[in-house]
């Protein structure tokens, strides 16, 4: 400020105006163009968040965090975390622009718009001001000696006045431009220093944010690479199956077209190969070893029963059971009487996302509304060598009393294939009927011998299945435990049939009976032929229980003193229990009134209502008292497996399972205070909304959980944080559990209320290392 030592009114005074005025103007240019850049820096900024979140968009469109099938092989459930750190940016970016905007955009407007604004106005007034002080002083310096007084004295006035606003206007203009002297100094640095600071912070938030998900980031990339050394790997073996495929396909051709007889005729089969009969003849052993071998399989034209007589190209399947049936691709169609269409469907599926479907069946992988499946019935059949009504060469019908199929193959060797390796499953099918009559007649009296077509060929397999070791284990550790050995209803020696929830063994009459109480009432199954059935979980349940005690709790009043309740008791003896020999209706009645009516159940006299029955089976949980749960659910009148930590504590009013002292920690069950992060020992102690099943995952009994799911338990309730039986087992490292979990239908995309899946919470907890349990919760639901 020292540039103006001198106020006096000189030109070295306006020299220095004039010179801090062109300074002034150059500086204004440079901040209008400053300005400019500023607004573009904001526009290219918020397309940069726009972007972001375009792209984050378009990654959940992709696939991130949905659960269809599409989804889950691509990694949607892993990218919805990615999907989740592009939006975090956007909202960075957006921050950084609005702080651009207001240390920087709006500091340089209002120093543009007031500052030397400022100057341009006192500028002109300054000129005004001079102009009229030197009209004033020229009229004033002008005037005769001979003038009036008057008139000398009002030019005289003027001419102050005009100085004063003069000087006035030159001060105001010299505070104006030092004012913006001033103010460059340090206007500027004070507001790149402010840009720069928020650049500081919006970088940090960024590095803090994928500091945090470098390990999963890490985990990703590690899995993706071993994904594609194990998709490169399966692509060489494919190439080499097709190379063997078509190997041995040259190989059956030629060996089919050397056995060909060219005496065969049309009316008749004179070249049924042995090979095809030993083929089929070899199924049972397959079917021991509990594979189910294809014989035969190929594309054949088939005639429409229709009066138009169309012929349709379909993929027949000759399995080692002697089932045949085939694919009909409704893409694929014959037209007219002697052109063919080979409109082939893509028979190879090209997908690089088969590592989330490998356990996938053959049959979930075809799409229903393209192809459907249909059964030819061998059993009553034969076969013909002529198309019946039609000069086509390469026929063959198989006929049933039901209907016959005209099939036309596309070589001479391949018809002879066909028609032998049919013949000779006929065959099979034939002489195993009367191997196993002897035991149809002995196990199955009521089956009609004239209606075998009922008993197929399913259930010779299944009888072969009786003789494997699986189900002799099985058969045999469920028959050891007490009073199994006999029927749970009348008696029945070696019953071959269980209740999975009421875990009993019944016979084949019983069972019938309470399959059509309905599944909610009892679940029954086979313990010969559901093998799959009987997983560890399922055994380690029945072995708990048992017919014995069972039926003390189902027949309580049975064994009850007589004298506790006369009149109930009598009501419960008027319907008498079933022996083997009663009929059915006895047996509906009785089982009717024992497990859907529960009349001979002993109630539990003290037991005041549905609230007691709450309190008692959350303590039998507890205390890992799997007896006294399965009591509880059979004598309450309702269903109480869905009983939840409230329910609890309108009984008892202590607010933790451990016994924690009264009102602690009661803020903690807020769902509003469910962060991101996840405290395995707090979340033990909070149950709030907790229902049996989080206390059976958090007691680690699989028995217990697996009691509570077979009566219908909700396998994804969720308590007051949102979290489900399979977040608490996650939580706990608890690998076993949350498999059983995901296999009883749990579903991992349900988000608790810190906003993460299953999934998500394994992940952040560490590398999942137990492969089964990754490809469950990324393939479930």
């Amino acid at each position: 400020m020292g540039a103006f030592i001198k106020l006096e009114d000189s030109p070295m005074f306006l020299k220095q105006i004039f010179s801090l005025e062109k300074t002034t103007d150059e500086l204004e240019d440079r901040c209008r163009r400053l300005h400019n850049g500023c607004r573009m820096f904001m526009e290219t900024l918020g397309e940069a968040s726009n972007g972001d979140i375009s792209f984050a968009d378009s990654l959940e469109g992709f696939g991130g965090g949905q659960d269809d099938p599409v989804s889950v092989s691509i990694g949607g459930p892993v990218i919805s975390k990615f999907i989740t750190a592009f939006r975090e940016l956007a909202t960075y970016k957006d921050q950084l622009r609005s702080q651009v905007e207001h240390v920087l955009t709006d500091r340089l407007m209002q120093f543009l718009n007031e500052d030397l604004q400022g100057v341009r106005d006192s500028r002109q007034r300054f000129d005004k001001a001079m102009h009229e002080y030197d009209q004033t002083r020229e009229k004033f310096v002008s005037l005769k000696k001979n003038t009036r007084g008057d008139i000398i004295a009002g030019l005289e006035e003027d001419l102050l006045n005009s100085k004063s606003a003069f000087e006035k206007s030159r001060f105001n203009l010299v505070n104006a431009l030092m004012n913006v002297e001033a103010k460059k100094k340090y206007e500027f640095l004070e507001s790149i220093s402010a840009l720069m600071d928020a650049h500081l912070r919006y970088f940090k938030l960024g590095f803090d944010l994928f500091g945090q998900m470098e390990p999963f980031i890490h985990q990703v990339l590690t899995y993706a690479q071993q994904s594609k050394e194990l998709a490169n790997i399966e692509q060489d073996k494919l190439a080499k199956r097709i190379q063997e495929f078509r190997t041995q396909a040259e190989l059956d051709n030629l060996q089919v077209s050397n056995s060909l007889d060219p005496s065969v005729v049309s009316d008749g089969i004179h070249g049924s190969g042995i090979n095809s009969y030993r083929n089929v003849e070899a199924a049972p052993m397959s079917i021991v070893n509990g594979k189910v071998e294809t014989i035969k399989q190929g594309y054949l034209l088939k005639r429409s029963s229709g009066s138009r007589g169309d012929w349709k190209r379909m993929f027949f399947v000759l399995d080692s059971q002697g089932a045949l049936y085939y694919y009909k691709n409704k893409a694929s169609k014959y037209v007219g009487q002697q052109s063919h269409s080979f409109n082939r469907s893509e028979e190879h599926n090209n997908s690089v996302f088969g590592r989330f479907r490998s356990r996938h069946t053959r049959a979930s992988s075809l799409n229903e509304e393209i192809l459907r499946c249909s059964t030819v019935n061998l059993h009553t059949s034969t076969i013909k060598m002529d198309a019946e009504d039609s000069d086509l060469r390469l026929c063959f019908r198989i006929i049933s009393p039901s209907k016959t199929f005209t099939l036309q193959a596309e070589n001479e060797a391949d018809r002879m294939d066909w028609v032998n390796k049919i013949t000779a499953a006929i065959a099979s099918l034939f002489n195993s009927y009367f191997l196993q009559q002897p035991f149809l007649e002995a196990k199955y009296p009521e089956c009609d011998k004239n209606n075998f077509d009922d008993y197929n060929v399913q259930t010779l397999h299944d009888k072969r299945l009786e003789d494997g070791s699986q189900v002799d284990s099985v058969s045999k550790i469920l028959r050891e435990i007490p009073g199994n050995d006999l029927c749970a209803e009348c008696g029945t020696p070696e019953p071959e049939w269980a209740s999975l929830n009421l875990g009993i063994l019944l016979c084949i009459e019983c069972s019938g009976v309470h399959r059509n109480l309905g599944v909610h009432i009892s679940k029954v199954r086979s313990i010969i032929l559901d093998v799959k059935v009987w997983e560890p979980s399922i055994l380690d349940l029945f072995k708990n229980l048992g017919n014995a005690y069972c039926n003390s709790i189902w027949e309580g009043l049975f064994l009850a003193d007589t004298g506790s309740d006369n009149t109930q008791h009598a009501v419960a003896t008027s319907i008498p229990k079933p022996s083997r020999r009663d009929a059915i209706q006895l047996r509906e009645r009785y089982i009717q009134a024992k497990y859907v009516e529960k009349m001979f159940v002993a109630k539990d006299s003290e037991a005041p209502g549905n609230i007691s029955y709450a309190k008692s089976i959350w303590e039998a949980v507890k205390t890992d008292d799997l007896r006294e749960a399965y009591r509880l659910i059979a004598v309450s009148a309702v269903s109480i497996v869905n009983t939840t930590y409230d329910n609890v504590v309108g009984v008892n009013s202590s607010p933790h399972l451990d016994n924690e002292p009264s009102g602690s920690n009661r803020e903690s069950h807020n769902p509003s205070s469910c962060g991101r992060d996840w405290d395995s020992n707090q979340s033990r102690n909070s149950l709030q909304g907790c229902s049996l099943l989080h206390l059976a995952c958090q007691n680690d009994n699989q028995v217990m959980l697996e009691l509570l799911l077979q009566f219908g338990a909700d396998i994804n309730v969720r308590d007051s944080h949102g979290r489900t039986p399979l977040h608490q087992c996650i939580s706990q490292k608890n690998n076993m559990l949350a498999k059983l979990l995901l296999r009883r239908g749990a579903r991992p995309s349900i988000k608790d209320c810190g906003g993460l899946s299953a999934l998500e919470r394994a992940m952040d907890m560490g590398a999942i290392t137990d492969e089964e349990l990754f490809l469950l919760l990324t393939g479930s639901e």
